[in-house]
């Protein structure tokens, strides 16, 4: 058979560019949501170390004697009424860096922080708030961390309930109550 003198074809159709541009796309239409639920909810962890401090904060002042003015040692309680908020006009999101400051004053100039040994020394995403009341056996404190994330009005909260036993010893919430979690 002779040989036929057609060109050589070097490159892609316009048909194959096609299907590997709408491949990619469908890959980018998936891929985009997840890496954005993954990036709110690896965020939400700084929420819970919030809680967490602040919840290893409130035992340690409960566990120390607290001398009054005439020397007398208070009843047991968790510090309070509650503490101020570093940012209340905007969440922290929503400010201009889309994060707080970092190593706010509040934490060492408000007394209930100051008890709580609490302070954020890098910038934050979520508001820590905190509030306690009672002493003795009727001893309670909440803890919380609250957030817009994407400045929708709607927050993310995260919440941790401590109280005191009949015993006398503080128990409370093991896992955090979380509304809106991904908000």
């Amino acid at each position: 058979m002779p040989a036929t003198n057609q060109p050589k074809s070097n490159g892609f159709t316009l048909v194959e560019l096609m299907i590997v541009v709408a491949i990619i796309g469908i890959l980018a239409a998936i891929a985009v949501p997840a890496f954005s639920r993954y990036v709110k909810k690896a965020r939400t962890a700084e929420a819970l170390g919030q809680l967490n401090k602040e919840w290893a904060g409130s035992l340690t002042y409960y566990h120390t004697d607290h001398m009054g003015t005439w020397g007398a040692v208070l009843p047991k309680q968790f510090p309070g009424p509650s503490g101020a908020w570093a940012s209340a006009d905007k969440e922290c999101a929503c400010l201009l860096d889309q994060r707080c400051m970092a190593a706010n004053p509040i934490w060492g100039t408000d007394s209930v922080w100051l008890a709580l040994s609490f302070s954020l020394p890098d910038s934050h995403h979520y508001m820590p708030g905190y509030s306690g009341a009672g002493s003795g056996t009727d001893a309670q404190f909440t803890a919380y961390s609250k957030g817009d994330l994407d400045c929708d009005s709607t927050l993310a909260e995260f919440i941790r309930q401590g109280a005191v036993s009949p015993t006398g010893d503080p128990t409370g919430s093991a896992q955090p109550i979380v509304v809106n979690e991904l908000e």
